[in-house]
Parts: C-alpha cells; structure tokens; sequence
C-alpha cells in the first residue's frame, strides 16, 4: 500500500548510483501490474521516455509477483525494444494453476532471457 512501510525501499539497500525511482498504481480505478503500462493498456508510468534519452538497451527485471508484475512489466521492456533479462533468484511470485510456467513462456517466447543474479558482471 503506497505510504505503508511495505512500500518503501529496505532502509539498508545502497544504490548510489539510481538516478531516478519510478513508482506505479497510483490510478485507484486501474490495476498496475508492469512498470511500463497500467493494466488499462492505455495509461503509461512515464518509464520508457525516461530510458530511452538515457540511452538505456537492456533491463534487469527483479521484485515480487513474478506471475504478474515480472511478466507484464517484461513483456512491456520486450514490446518498448528493450534487451530484457528477469532475474530469476531475485524475484518471488504465486504460482496458480500453472502461471508460473506460463508467464515464463510467454516471455521466453517474447525473448525475455531467464538469468540469475550471479549472471550479471558489474
């Protein structure tokens, strides 16, 4: 819940170098699911404008409700041309009646690569 302490960040995560945090689901009257565009299709969070002019090719997905917010917000980097990686171990979600593996074939077949966090080389 926006405002709550479940809605900010972890007191102790250090990520000087983030230049810009964008934030979702402020439309009562819409779903937000992906990071991109309300659950309407119509309504963007501003995101892809942003990263574009930064030069941004390729996103590192992670979070919670990976049924959900992984794949739509994957889905959505996938469809803005974006080079997009979910980071599997970073992530949690539901599974219901197979949407797990479901949303991992949908964006496997949108080419959204499966990583883990020791994948990526800082």
């Amino acid at each position: 819940m926006q405002g709550s302490d479940s809605a900010s960040l972890a007191k102790d995560l250090s990520i000087p170098h983030a230049g810009l945090i964008i934030r979702k689901g402020f439309h009562r009257e819409i779903d937000s699911y992906s990071a991109f565009t309300e659950a309407d299709g119509k309504t963007t969070t501003g995101l892809p404008p942003i990263l574009g002019p930064r030069g941004m090719k390729r996103l590192f997905v992670a979070g919670l409700a990976r049924t959900s917010a992984f794949a739509w917000t994957a889905l959505d980097a996938r469809k803005a041309g974006f080079e997009t990686y979910v980071v599997e171990d970073a992530c949690r979600g539901i599974d219901t009646q197979g949407s797990l593996a479901k949303a991992w074939a949908d964006m496997a077949k949108a080419g959204v690569k499966r990583i883990r966090s020791g994948d990526i080389a800082v």
